[in-house]
């Protein structure tokens, strides 16, 4: 995979390597790093990249940056306003947002690094769809990336309000002996995964679906609460007419 600007000189942007997410959708996917810190995944280093020595002394960190390439955005132009989901409906300049929408479409997460295992990087706390190309790897370094007093800009003003969730008894059966999914399905929905944009998703007691791991998580929404419906084994991690618009 060769990533190029065409309009311009710069060198080609190879990627180091596709990561394998728990998230296998946009839809359910946290929108910043560590909302759902039991969100895991591995980025293996491809060959040509020698990890045998790229990767050395990096297993002593227990973060890394991973600068990576929005391989999902659909923009055919550039939008210099865009639309947070903390805004409900305002716009920002794209650059006092980390939104995908961006001119060049490169994210930054920091992630935790678990370990090392041979060209293999286990992480977790990502907030990176399956199949994310990554650019490069950079530690974290504590003294020199964590500012001192930093403002938030207009965050604190415009708090995203989350949801409680309860489990149905159908989704604690389907879930049960698996503390690890029920958390990652808790805190995946938390923080409200819907596009309050969208009149599909945002219509009270919408049934809504997205995938995680190896299961599709069945939910709906109603005042301010999330309830799981169940959870199953998901055959086929393909997309569905499950955004249909509202009924009358």
């Amino acid at each position: 995979m060769t990533i190029q600007n065409e309009e311009t000189d710069f060198p080609r942007l190879q990627p180091i390597g596709v990561l394998e997410s728990c998230f296998k959708e946009k839809f359910g996917t946290p929108r910043q790093p560590h909302l759902v810190p039991g969100s895991t995944a591995r980025l293996r280093v491809l060959p040509r990249y020698s990890p045998e020595h790229s990767l050395a002394g990096l297993s002593e960190f227990s973060h890394v940056w991973l600068i990576s390439w929005f391989h999902l955005n659909t923009n055919k132009s550039f939008h210099p306003k865009i639309h947070p989901p903390r805004l409900k409906g305002g716009k920002i300049g794209v650059f006092a947002s980390r939104s995908p929408h961006r001119p060049n479409p490169l994210g930054l997460s920091l992630a935790k690094l678990e370990r090392v295992e041979g060209d293999t990087l286990y992480l977790s706390g990502i907030d990176l769809i399956n199949g994310t190309p990554i650019l490069d790897i950079k530690p974290y370094l504590p003294f020199s990336d964590a500012a001192q007093a930093p403002l938030s800009g207009w965050i604190p003003d415009h708090a995203f309000p989350e949801l409680e969730v309860a489990l149905s008894p159908r989704a604690l059966a389907d879930t049960e002996g698996q503390p690890a999914l029920r958390g990652l399905i808790t805190d995946a929905l938390r923080h409200d995964p819907r596009n309050r944009r969208d009149a599909t998703q945002m219509k009270e007691g919408a049934e809504l679906e997205f995938f995680l791991c190896d299961r599709e998580v069945h939910f709906s929404v109603r005042a301010g609460a999330a309830t799981v419906s169940r959870v199953e084994a998901a055959k086929k991690f393909e997309k569905k007419f499950r955004r249909k618009k509202p009924g009358p």
